[in-house]
């Protein structure tokens, strides 16, 4: 999906809120949701492209809850949902994880946000270890100048050591340093990771789980959330 499909230049807040709704959710106070009807929350029909949204939702109130409501969906997967979003449901999601819509006149002026929000996670949560710097291959953000370690594009052949000390240096990582690895690397690339975290490390990580990881730390959620609604192609 190119950026320009991904560029939003229309406030969506109504329809999300009306999609919220529709799911089940409202925000009592600032920072504060609760289930409006628990039967649609349970068991009504939620479209593929809601259900980011409505998983997100339901583990702000109750990651128990979710878990049941979405068994076996993992962070991966719902890493991996992100590109698919339209601009009504990336402002749900906004608007759950307490931040702004992600409104901007262009498509560059997204990207710039989105790599910077990449680089201030890899800096803030001391990922390092994990993501290099590298010679831009692309415009439109700095996030095109972000690579996992382990692999030398430039020879297109993998780098063993470096491969190994990610994946020694994420098994010793927290929670919420895990959930940052994960959602950067697949957003980077998506789909089944057969090449940079294996060797037993943890990546099977539910959906739900991650949410509260992400929410019990102070800033995480609204980090996280900044990423994955500004996604900008990579």
């Amino acid at each position: 999906m190119g950026m320009t499909e991904m560029t939003y230049t229309i406030d969506c807040s109504e329809k999300a809120m009306a999609l919220l709704h529709r799911l089940g959710v409202r925000e009592e106070y600032p920072g504060i949701w609760a289930f409006t009807d628990i039967a649609t929350t349970s068991h009504g029909y939620i479209h593929h492209s809601h259900q980011p949204v409505a998983l997100v939702a339901y583990a702000t109130i109750n990651p128990t809850f979710a878990a049941g409501r979405f068994p076996d969906y993992t962070l991966i997967d719902l890493v991996g949902k992100m590109p698919c979003l339209d601009g009504i449901e990336y402002t749900a999601l906004a608007i759950v994880c307490g931040i702004p819509a992600p409104i901007f006149p262009s498509a560059e002026a997204r990207g710039e946000v989105f790599g910077a929000v990449a680089w201030e996670i890899v800096h803030q949560y001391e990922l390092g270890d994990c993501f290099t710097q590298s010679r831009a291959y692309g415009s439109e953000g700095s996030h095109y100048t972000m690579r996992p370690c382990g692999f030398d594009h430039d020879r297109s052949e993998p780098i063993p050591e470096a491969l190994k000390a990610m994946r020694s240096a994420y098994r010793k990582m927290s929670n919420v340093q895990r959930v940052m690895v994960l959602t950067l690397l697949h957003l980077y690339s998506p789909g089944k990771d057969d090449f940079y975290l294996k060797g037993g490390c943890p990546t099977k990580i539910s959906a739900a789980e991650a949410l509260r990881v992400l929410r019990a730390d102070r800033t995480a959620l609204s980090m996280w959330g900044r990423l994955v609604t500004h996604y900008a192609g990579w």
